[in-house]
């Protein structure tokens, strides 16, 4: 019994990307593609071989079509392997920003399957068709290996890498999982700290296998390898920033937890650090507008040293928190306003951040789309809002959801002093939820809107921040 499974990636204009899996069968065979019905070649970037080396159960890979291939261009793909075959029909991303209509981007973070009612797969294949993404990112935190919180982990590699890989195909198969965001437009993603544990690579306070350099390496070696197998972007390797071109936009994706350093010196490589700097001096020749993905927000504070030990380091304490943001001020110093997405703090927030009257940066958040568990403190919030709504209070719509965060006066203020970026009233969203950010060309500029879906049994009609108007300010 064999279960093949193929679902879009974002791929440079002219081409198609796919990423395959294979369930079921430990040596699948030769892989036969087919696009709109016709014997095609597909090039491997990562071949077909097994999640990991402790006898998994999937096999997967990422391979790309670059024949006929027109941007905006719908097409239909299979691929059988052994008599069995998966099929997608799938819209290549468009050569650049329309003016006649939105570019439409999906933003999904913090998805945690077991806490999903199916409210996600309802919400995406409920969308109209004029509402369908171009392409999706998924920010971070896409599988929770970390849990059950008061679970005894293996300290062995090899359960580890069966358990973690058991996550994943549910994750990746079920329609109680992210299957339906793979399939329905290409898709690129980033990690944040849960595709390891909580406060990766530092030690975590109830994760008993964190506590040692030794017990860290096993789950770090066995995380890798799924991540690897399930999410990584190749021919991109994990830790390497990628880009997503659509004139006049450039979307930098940057992985600032695979390859984080445990003496917090920095969550980017100098590798990293040296291709964010060379990507912002391309886009300021090009004049393009950017937009750049982190696991973590950028405007927030540091982590206080009992944080830093038992909750978690934001992007600010580590050492090269001050470089990445100078070098994003750099390319909004070149006129035009930089596009912040990120998730991982559980609530949803739209700020624009200004200095001297000009807009510098507007910050994007999008998270949850299914909220973890808090073992006691949500039971708590749970029982205190039916308690009020027994003497006459209103239930809490969302009891176990905090509420958004108001920013930081400045924008990395010692980082980027003695410049003061100032961060204006956000809008905010709470509960369950993804966003689609909308862009779209308007008199020499970008338009702006972000369109925020709640995750519910009962959703309300979704929530639109906006319109901005991104123009070119000196």
């Amino acid at each position: 019994m064999m279960d093949v499974y193929l679902y879009p990636r974002v791929a440079p204009a002219g081409r198609l990307r796919f990423w395959l899996g294979v369930v079921g069968q430990r040596a699948p065979g030769q892989v036969r593609w087919k696009l709109d019905g016709a014997a095609v070649q597909a090039q491997a970037l990562r071949p077909l071989v097994p999640a990991h080396l402790h006898g998994a159960k999937c096999s997967t890979g990422v391979f790309e079509i670059d024949k006929q291939v027109e941007p905006g261009g719908l097409y239909r793909v299979s691929a059988t392997i052994d008599g069995e075959s998966a099929t997608a029909q799938v819209r290549a991303v468009p050569a650049e920003i329309p003016e006649d209509g939105w570019l439409r981007i999906l933003l999904v973070s913090c998805y945690h399957r077991v806490e999903d009612h199916g409210y996600l797969a309802r919400t995406i294949d409920g969308l109209p068709a004029s509402q369908r993404p171009h392409f999706s990112i998924l920010m971070g935190d896409q599988v929770y290996l970390d849990l059950p919180t008061l679970d005894n982990f293996p300290n062995d590699e090899a359960k580890l890498a069966r358990k973690f890989e058991d996550q994943y195909r549910r994750n990746w198969t079920q329609r109680r999982g992210l299957r339906s965001v793979l399939s329905l437009a290409p898709s690129i993603s980033a990690p944040d700290d849960h595709e390891y544990w909580n406060n990766f690579p530092h030690a975590a306070t109830v994760i008993q296998n964190s506590w040692s350099s030794e017990g860290r390496q096993r789950w770090r070696r066995a995380a890798e390898s799924l991540y690897d197998a399930f999410q990584v972007a190749a021919p991109a390797q994990r830790g390497d920033p990628m880009v997503v071109d659509v004139p006049p936009l450039s979307i930098l994706i940057l992985d600032q937890r695979s390859l984080r350093r445990e003496d917090a010196a920095s969550a980017l490589t100098e590798e990293a650090l040296v291709k964010v700097e060379e990507w912002v001096e391309d886009l300021r020749q090009k004049g393009f507008y950017g937009a750049v993905v982190t696991g973590q927000p950028l405007l927030d504070t540091a982590a206080s040293p009992f944080e830093e030990k038992y909750v978690d380091r934001t992007l600010l304490n580590y050492g090269d928190y001050p470089r990445l943001v100078s070098s994003l001020l750099h390319l909004a110093d070149a006129g035009r306003p930089v596009l912040l997405l990120t998730g991982d703090v559980h609530w949803g927030r739209v700020t624009r951040i200004s200095e001297g009257g000009r807009d510098r940066f507007y910050e994007v958040i999008c998270s949850p789309a299914s909220l973890v568990t808090s073992v006691g403190a949500d039971q708590v919030k749970t029982i205190g809002s039916a308690i009020s709504a027994l003497f006459g209070g209103e239930r809490k719509r969302w009891p176990r959801h905090s509420d958004p965060r108001v920013p930081p006066d400045l924008f990395a203020g010692q980082a980027l002093s003695p410049r003061k970026l100032v961060p204006g009233s956000p809008q905010t969203h709470k509960g369950d939820q993804v966003a689609i950010l909308k862009l779209r060309r308007s008199a020499g500029a970008l338009e702006m809107k972000v369109d925020y879906h709640e995750l519910h049994d009962s959703p309300r009609p979704p929530k639109v921040f906006g319109p901005w108007l991104l123009r070119r300010q000196m």
